[in-house]
């Protein structure tokens, strides 16, 4: 075939045919009995040839046959040696090949590099399209694809491309300044190759990419497209990149720190070093408890916030050199249980950012989020605003999980504000945003959070906590009744007609319940005091009258000669006759509403209190009906069971503390182990 093919006239579907065919054949595709080698490799026959080929190879069944005939290593062969429009049509070529599920035993490492080099040197967007789309095509594919058949080297997947970045170390700064390429697709596809990065990448290279996205400005150039009103291609594959930056982030979050890992070693080295506090001593403070560790274990204590953690720490100790010196100097010449614990803070943020961003492998990015890309600014800021509100509210070490709470609500407002467009504007809100302001909202939020209390699932919490909250209650009035307590002596009119007759009162008349006889009852005259007391089966109420209440609380139960069968008791209601020999005054309070017995099945009264206080009157009336299972009968009780359960639902539902008790958030300290228990002990979650 001669070259007199000119490129400005387009060959005719014959023309064309014969040079794709000589090409899938493997022939030369210029006159071989010319003798010119370089007539071998003429541009405008290769222009053609490769033009023609870019229609021809997206046809399934010709692609097929070309990859049969060895059209491949051809089209390998001519991307290595040309340049101009024809590399560019050749490119496009091989993309179109790609297209197709298809053997790919020619692929090669060097084909690879080939195709790096051309994306960094070349600056003809014809050309830096295809480049980019065929790299995207190799990180992409899958091991287990028909796109691989060359077992013998591992030439796609991240890994192929991780070796090329090693050769051309220009290749991300490249792509990272092609999104400002004012060419849309150039743009895109460079984006598109970024994202595939961060998708495909593997454990073994994820921190090394990961670094290169945070030196490369690679965040700055992505958030200028989200504010440049993208197309829906674009926007949809900004979105894809914001995902993938979150599912790095989790897997991170999920890896644990281990001191045999050299690059965690030197961030908490790098991160002490910053500190410049190797000379202070502290007492009861080595190394890392001087940073805020609560342990001089550091790696132990990042829970769930995992290498994710550490490396947002590290970042802030990086960027901010003078100021988490002076944060971490500060705090050193505080008292102790008066300092923020800087490291603890810094881990409690990372949970409390991830938590609101739900960072995790299913997150899906729905619309644009500028501040999740400032991830490490947004830390920096929020720590800073942790160690304001610390400071603010005067707090000590164990008001620790009420400042997360405060920061938790402050970050909440400052995020979901609308007046919020970019990172200055957040740092002046949660910077400049008053305590009193931060603190009165809180109180709201806790007010509001009673609009969630109707809701199933709290329903099911409120109930489940009301029983926790009932056994508790019922533990304490029992107890009561065990320790026991003095009361006044009842006076009953069976007592009276007793010692007036002389006659003997039965049992079912007896007011206590005992075995009735005149000299029991007649003992009882001139005694004022009586002395109630549950035998510890709880079967048995005993009691003995004495004319003065002493001692204050009767330990054993042999001077209470007298017993109640609690099993005779049907039930509990108010009494309101008057003690004997007693001044009701005394009391302090009317008797009507204190007083209460226990009474038989035929109404008689078995045993008669007449209580000091509501409150004891409470706890003894409510605790002889919850012993005998009979629920709680006074308000006092039933408003304090209420009090309990609300207040163990605001503390489930919203992970706050209850005044001066602090509610463990995130990682919990693990005790040592207890002397002379032996190295067999150990402690477990369950």
């Amino acid at each position: 075939m001669s070259s007199s093919y000119e490129f400005d006239s387009a060959p005719t579907p014959e023309e064309a045919e014969k040079l794709v065919k000589r090409m899938s054949a493997g022939a030369t595709l210029a006159d071989q009995s010319s003798g010119n080698t370089a007539a071998t490799k003429d541009d405008k026959v290769l222009k053609i040839a490769t033009f023609s080929l870019q229609k021809y190879l997206k046809e399934p069944e010709f692609a097929a046959e070309f990859l049969e005939r060895g059209g491949l290593e051809s089209l390998c062969d001519i991307i290595g040696k040309v340049s101009g429009n024809t590399l560019a049509y050749a490119l496009n070529s091989f993309t179109s090949l790609m297209n197709h599920e298809a053997s790919w035993s020619s692929l090669t490492e060097d084909f690879i590099a080939d195709i790096a080099h051309i994306l960094v040197t070349e600056t003809l967007v014809t050309i830096c399209r295809p480049a980019t789309a065929i790299l995207i095509k190799v990180v992409c594919a899958e091991r287990s694809s028909a796109f691989i058949i060359n077992h013998d080297e591992n030439v796609t997947g991240y890994s192929a491309l991780h070796k090329v970045l090693q050769q051309e170390p220009n290749l991300f700064p490249t792509l990272i300044q092609r999104l400002q390429s004012p060419d849309y697709a150039l743009c895109l596809n460079s984006l598109t190759l970024i994202t595939s990065m961060l998708k495909h990448v593997t454990d073994d290279y994820r921190s090394e990419l990961l670094e290169n996205i945070d030196n490369s400005n690679t965040r700055k150039n992505v958030l200028r497209l989200m504010n440049n009103h993208p197309s829906e291609e674009l926007k949809e594959q900004l979105l894809e990149f914001q995902s993938a930056m979150i599912h790095n982030a989790d897997r991170r979050r999920k890896t644990q720190i281990s001191m045999y890992n050299a690059r965690h070693a030197k961030m908490l080295n790098d991160i002490w070093e910053a500190a410049h506090v190797d000379s202070i001593n502290i007492p009861g403070a080595r190394k890392w408890r001087k940073l805020g560790f609560s342990s001089e274990v550091p790696h132990r204590e990042f829970g769930r916030a995992g290498v994710f953690g550490l490396e947002r720490m590290h970042a802030f100790a990086r960027q901010n050199q003078d100021l988490f010196a002076k944060m971490i100097l500060e705090q050193l010449h505080r008292q102790d249980g008066k300092r923020c614990p800087f490291a603890k803070a810094s881990i409690e943020i990372t949970e409390l950012l991830c938590s609101h961003w739900n960072i995790t492998t299913g997150y899906i990015a729905a619309e644009f989020e500028p501040l999740l890309l400032n991830f490490d600014h947004v830390h920096s800021t929020t720590l800073q605003c942790f160690y304001r509100l610390f400071q603010d509210m005067e707090a000590t070490t164990s008001d620790f999980s009420k400042v997360s709470a405060l920061v938790r609500s402050q970050l909440r407002a400052t995020l979901k504000s609308d007046g919020i467009k970019d990172i200055f504007e957040f740092d002046r809100v949660m910077m400049g945003t008053p305590y009193s302001v931060i603190r009165d909202r809180r109180l709201k939020e806790l007010e509001w959070a009673d609009d969630l209390l109707g809701r199933e699932a709290i329903r099911n919490l409120r109930n489940r906590l009301n029983k926790q909250s009932f056994d508790f209650i019922k533990r304490q009035r029992i107890n009561c009744l065990l320790q026991g307590a003095w009361f006044p002596c009842p006076q009953s009119n069976q007592r009276i007609v007793a010692m007036a007759t002389g006659n003997s009162l039965s049992t079912s008349t007896s007011t206590s319940g005992a075995a009735g006889n005149n000299t029991l009852m007649t003992s009882s005259v001139g005694k004022r005091w009586r002395y109630y007391k549950l035998s510890p089966s709880k079967k048995v109420l005993l009691y003995g009258d004495f004319a003065e209440k002493y001692p204050l609380v009767m330990r054993s139960c042999d001077k209470l000669p007298n017993k109640v069968d609690l099993a005779s008791v049907s039930e509990i209601k108010p009494f309101s006759r008057k003690p004997s020999n007693f001044n009701n005054t005394l009391l302090g309070e009317s008797t009507s509403s204190l007083s209460f017995a226990l009474f038989s099945d035929n109404n008689v009264p078995l045993a008669e209190f007449i209580c000091s206080s509501s409150a004891q009157a409470s706890e003894w009336k409510d605790g002889f009906s919850m012993l005998l299972d009979k629920g709680i009968t006074s308000k006092d009780t039933a408003e304090y069971l209420h009090s309990l359960t609300e207040i163990g639902v605001k503390v489930k539902l919203l992970q706050i503390a209850g005044d001066r008790i602090e509610v463990p958030h995130g990682h919990i300290d693990v005790p040592p182990v207890p002397v002379g228990l032996g190295s067999g002990f150990y402690y477990t979650t369950d």
